[in-house]
């Protein structure tokens, strides 16, 4: 079912927030005043995108400086971003996996190591950590998206179809109804394939590949004028990105 009501486009910010809200707490006597963390503190956190010695280094701070889990998860997670930048997936998936074991029912932990996975290639454990997210919270718009994607990948039309119209009474993404619109054309439903892709332009217009996709879809439906102007409007775009 394709919807028409207007909702702001969020798909893109359905990732969860990177902020952080404190670091570690110093030791302190009873009649102590709390403190922040230290320079050295954080001049050494940084050291700790080495890698090699990640863990001799958390358990010498926790000790120091008595981190709590969700300080530690902290590090793992931006120890991740660090190689993910980097483009260093197996090694951000690494970290990924000491934040999951502190924090197995984290869903932010769950997901980006989904994400992780999912930009390895590794599909059918990506699969695994969305579902885990899913299973904590049924209506997490970023898992039903990303898992819908992947199943889409893996020929697995129905589910991902499933997955996408869910998620698109959640949100209006062109990415979502694009998505939709290739899931119905491979199952050969070429009337709701074209009103997903349509829906997909209206939203996107200058989208390439939704253009196109559009096209050949018309092209099926020997809608050849219509075709003809999504072809062009094609053309017009790829111009201008040339310029």
């Amino acid at each position: 079912m394709i919807h028409s009501e207007t909702k702001k486009p969020d798909l893109d910010n359905l990732e969860p927030e990177q902020e952080t809200k404190g670091a570690s707490k110093a030791k302190m006597s009873k009649n102590a005043e709390p403190t922040g963390p230290s320079t050295t503190f954080y001049m050494h956190s940084a050291l700790l995108f080495g890698g090699r010695l990640l863990h001799k280094i958390l358990n010498a701070y926790n000790s120091l400086f008595e981190l709590t889990p969700q300080e530690r998860a902290k590090i793992y997670r931006n120890i991740s971003t660090h190689y993910a930048k980097k483009g260093l997936h197996d090694k951000a998936i690494d970290s990924l996996k000491d934040w999951v074991r502190l924090e197995p029912k984290s869903l932010d932990a769950n997901h980006q190591l989904g994400l992780a996975l999912a930009a390895a290639g590794r599909a059918k454990e990506a699969l695994r950590f969305f579902e885990k997210t899913l299973t904590l919270q049924p209506e997490h718009k970023g898992a039903l998206f990303h898992r819908s994607s992947l199943l889409l990948k893996m020929k697995e039309y129905g589910k991902a179809i499933a997955g996408l119209e869910k998620v698109s009474t959640m949100t209006e993404n062109p990415k979502v109804y694009y998505l939709l619109g290739v899931g119905y054309d491979k199952l050969g439903e070429l009337d709701k394939a074209m009103a997903a892709m349509e829906k997909a332009v209206s939203l996107e217009p200058n989208e390439i590949k939704y253009n196109q996709h559009l096209g050949f879809l018309n092209v099926r439906k020997d809608e050849h004028k219509k075709a003809a102007e999504y072809f062009t409007k094609v053309m017009e775009l790829e111009h201008e990105e040339e310029v």
